[in-house]
C-alpha cells in the first residue's frame, strides 16, 4: 500500500524466472524452472513457450500453450508442426472440449482433432491423470464445470509420469494446478568453485604456506629460456598447490551473504540447540556487528581505494524480470556449446586474420640503441603500489592484495626482480604468463542479451606476470619521454597527460586569439582534441601583430599617481 510499485512477477531464490521482454510490449506469460535445472542451460523459444533443457548433447522440449477462446494457440501450433523438434512434455489451458478428455462432453469439435494430429507429429498422447475430474470449476453452480486444462506427454511416459490434479493447491483460480513429474535422466555433476574467504585464517596459512615454498627456490641468475621457463614454473606450481591446499568448496546462491562470519554461525548453532530468547539476541548482534564491519569496510574501499563513488547509489533497485533468451548468430538460436563458440568468436575476434600494412613503420627515423638497465626493488614495488585490490585474478587465483604481502619478504623480491630481469635479458616470455582465462560479462540495461555484442569479454592473466608487464611499460614509457620520442600534443595513454590536458591547450589557443584555422574544426567535433591541439607549437600560437580578441580584450588606462610617503608599495 505504500512505498514504490512493485514491478515484476514473484520472484524466489529457489526458482528462475524466464519471461521474453521485447521492447515496447508487456510480457503475459512467465516460466519458473528450479535453479537445480539450471545446470541444463534452460532456454526459453518464442510465442508458444517452448522450454528446451540441454544435458550432454541431448535437448529435451517442453511445452506450455494458453489458446484463447478463439483458439489462436491451436491454429498457430498446427500451422508450424512440421518445423517443430520432438518434444517429451506438454500442457497449457487449451480452452477446447472434446469427449476424448471430458467425459460429459457430446460431439467432437475440429479444434480437438486438430490438436490431437498437431501433438501426434510431435510424439505426445494425451495422459489422462490419475484423479480424473473437471480443471476448470465453474464459480456459477447453474454451469458445469468442465476439462479445459490438458497434459502430453510421450507414450513410453504415460504410465511411468501419469498426471495428477491438485486440489488442495488450487486458491483462488478457478482452474485446477495440474502437476507431472518427468523424468530427465541423472543429475548433472555438481557445480562450485573453490574460494578462500578474505582476510580470514585460512588466508593468513595460504600467504605463510607460498612464503615457505617460494623460500625453497634459490636465487640465482637466468641464461638461458629453459632456466626461465623453470622459474616461472615453480613460482606458478607453488601458487596452485597452495591454494588448492587451503580452499574450501562453495557454491554461492542468491541467498548467500557476503558479511556473514564465523561468529554469526556459532551464534546461529547456539541459538538452535537452545531455542533461547538470550542466544537469539546475541545471534542478532554478531549478525549486526559483522554486517556493519561489512559495509564500512565496502564503503571505505570504495571511497578511498576505486573512488567510483557512484557505486554508493542506488543499492536497492527496482526488480525488473530477467531476460532469458538464447544467444543467436544470425537467424539460428545458439543452443550447442560449438554453435555459442562460433557466434562470440566471430564477433570479438572479426578482425583476425585482416592484412595490414607495416610499411607505415619505414618512415620512422631510427634511433641510437639504449642499453637496458636491470629493473630495482623501487621500481617493482611503485608498480606493485598502483595495483587495485579488486581486481580478478587469473588462473593461479593470487590477487593483488596477496602479492602486496608476497613481496614484503626479501627472498620472494628478489626472486620476482630475476624473473623480470632474465626475461629480457634472455629475450623470453614464459609460457605461464600467456595462459588467460576469458570471462564473458553482460552489458547492463539492454533490451534483450540475444545477440553476442550485448557481451563483454574480459581476459584474467596472472597477477605476477602482469607486474612484469607494468614494470616493462613504466620503463618505456620513461625512456621514451626522456628522449624525446613521443610527439608533442600526444596525450593518450601517457602518465600526467590527460584530456584536461588537451582541453587546456585548446582553450590557450582561442584565447590567444588564433582561431581562424580552428575554427571550422572546432565546431564540426569531427577532428580529434590532439589533432586541434598540434596545428602549431604553443610558443608561436599568436599571430604577429594580433590583439587579443573577444571580452579578454583590455583597455588601456593611465598609469596610477605616485603614492605618498608611508603608503604600501
Amino acid at each position: 500500500m505504500e512505498g514504490d510499485e512493485v514491478i515484476g512477477a514473484p520472484k524466489h531464490p529457489d526458482w528462475l524466472q524466464m519471461v521474453r521482454i521485447k521492447e515496447g510490449e508487456v510480457p503475459r506469460v512467465i516460466a519458473y524452472v528450479s535453479t537445480r535445472l539450471s545446470r541444463y542451460r534452460p532456454a526459453m523459444c518464442h510465442d508458444i513457450l517452448v522450454l528446451s533443457l540441454f544435458s550432454r548433447g541431448e535437448v529435451l522440449n517442453l511445452m506450455n500453450v494458453y489458446s484463447d477462446d478463439q483458439h489462436t494457440a491451436i491454429e498457430h501450433l498446427a500451422a508450424r508442426v512440421h518445423s517443430l523438434p520432438p518434444f517429451i512434455y506438454m500442457a497449457g489451458d487449451f480452452n477446447c472440449v472434446s469427449t476424448t478428455w471430458d467425459d460429459y462432453e457430446h460431439g467432437e469439435s475440429s479444434m480437438a482433432i486438430s490438436l490431437r494430429d498437431s501433438t501426434s507429429q510431435i510424439g505426445l498422447e494425451w495422459a489422462r491423470p490419475s484423479n480424473h475430474g473437471p480443471t476448470r470449476i465453474s464459480p456459477n453452480p447453474n454451469q458445469r464445470s468442465n476439462v479445459l486444462d490438458l497434459v502430453f506427454l510421450a507414450p513410453s511416459e504415460i504410465l511411468i509420469s501419469m498426471p495428477r490434479l491438485e486440489h488442495d493447491l488450487q486458491g483462488p483460480s478457478d482452474h485446477v494446478p495440474i502437476c507431472t513429474d518427468l523424468d530427465i535422466g541423472p543429475e548433472p555433476p555438481g557445480s562450485g568453485r573453490r574460494t578462500i574467504k578474505p582476510r580470514s585464517e585460512a588466508e593468513k596459512s595460504f600467504i605463510l604456506d607460498i612464503l615457505r615454498d617460494l623460500a625453497a627456490i634459490p636465487v640465482a641468475a637466468l641464461a638461458t629460456k629453459e632456466g626461465v621457463e623453470a622459474l616461472a614454473d615453480a613460482i606458478a606450481t607453488a601458487f596452485s598447490d597452495t591454494w588448492l591446499a587451503h580452499t574450501t568448496k562453495s557454491k554461492p546462491t542468491k541467498c548467500s551473504k557476503s558479511w556473514w562470519t564465523d561468529e554469526c554461525s556459532e551464534t546461529f548453532r547456539v541459538y538452535q540447540l537452545s531455542c533461547m530468547l538470550a542466544d537469539y539476541n546475541k545471534f542478532k548482534k554478531a549478525c549486526k556487528d559483522a554486517k556493519c564491519n561489512f559495509f564500512d569496510e565496502h564503503i571505505a574501499e570504495i571511497a578511498t581505494s576505486c573512488k567510483h563513488l557512484w557505486d554508493l547509489m542506488e543499492w536497492v533497485k527496482q526488480c525488473k524480470l530477467p531476460p532469458c533468451e538464447a544467444i543467436r548468430n544470425g537467424d539460428r538460436p545458439c543452443h550447442d556449446m560449438d554453435d555459442l563458440w562460433d557466434a562470440l568468436h566471430g564477433t570479438y575476434n572479426s578482425a583476425s586474420g585482416c592484412e595490414y600494412n607495416t610499411s607505415v613503420l619505414d618512415e620512422l627515423p631510427d634511433k641510437p640503441v639504449c642499453e637496458w638497465a636491470d629493473f630495482s626493488e623501487h621500481q617493482l614495488l611503485s608498480a606493485l603500489k598502483g595495483c587495485s585490490n579488486s581486481s580478478a585474478p587469473g588462473l593461479d587465483h593470487v590477487t593483488w592484495v596477496h602479492l602486496k604481502e608476497l613481496l614484503k619478504d626479501k627472498h620472494v623480491l628478489a626472486l620476482f626482480i630475476v624473473l623480470a630481469n632474465a626475461c629480457l635479458q634472455v629475450g623470453h616470455w614464459p609460457r605461464i604468463f600467456k595462459e588467460s582465462l576469458s570471462v564473458i560479462v553482460l552489458k547492463l540495461n539492454k533490451p534483450s542479451y540475444a545477440v553476442p555484442k550485448v557481451f563483454r569479454p574480459i581476459v584474467l592473466l596472472i597477477t605476477f606476470g602482469k607486474l612484469i608487464e607494468k614494470m616493462i611499460a613504466n620503463r618505456i614509457q620513461f625512456d621514451a619521454v626522456k628522449h624525446d620520442i613521443f610527439h608533442p600534443n600526444q596525450l593518450g595513454g601517457i602518465h600526467q597527460r590527460s584530456t584536461e590536458d588537451a582541453g587546456l591547450i585548446l582553450t590557450h589557443l582561442v584565447q590567444a586569439g588564433w582561431v581562424k584555422g580552428l575554427q571550422t574544426s572546432a565546431l564540426a567535433f569531427d577532428t580529434p582534441m590532439t589533432a586541434i591541439a598540434s596545428s602549431k607549437p604553443l610558443k608561436d600560437v599568436r599571430p604577429p601583430n594580433h590583439e587579443p580578441c573577444g571580452s579578454n580584450a583590455e583597455t588601456p588606462t593611465k598609469p596610477d599617481p605616485p603614492r605618498e610617503n608611508g603608503d604600501a608599495g
